[in-house]
């Protein structure tokens, strides 16, 4: 089985960092990991230090990477979309700047010894 992840950028609407964070930790999460394929996820908030200056490249503050287990990226896709009318979207979320990037492994995960 092949295996991806879709790296998701995401912004809270200003004022509404808390709410943001509560619906994607307690709703959202959730609600894609009961997509087929969708194996795991984690969120993650930019750290203070970085490897260089990033200026104008600076990402948005918070990533989500979901984990996908399935031999075509383009069905596990597909269905996420599909079910994505029903989940529990957030007004504390800024969609307007919310950019999504699916990546597929194209090599083992190797580990530290």
């Amino acid at each position: 089985m092949a295996t991806h992840r879709l790296i998701v950028f995401t912004e809270p609407k200003p004022g509404q960092e808390a709410a943001y964070n509560k619906w994607y930790d307690e709703i959202h999460l959730k609600e894609v990991l009961e997509t087929e394929g969708f194996v795991a996820a984690q969120r993650f908030e930019i750290a203070p230090s970085q490897i260089g200056e990033t200026g104008a490249n600076t990402p948005k503050r918070y990533l989500a990477i979901y984990e996908i287990e399935a031999d075509n990226i383009d069905v596990a896709l597909e269905k996420l979309n599909a079910g994505s009318g029903t989940m529990n979207m957030s007004d504390a979320l800024d969609l307007d700047s919310a950019s999504a990037i699916a990546y597929s492994a194209i090599g083992d995960r190797q580990r530290s010894v």
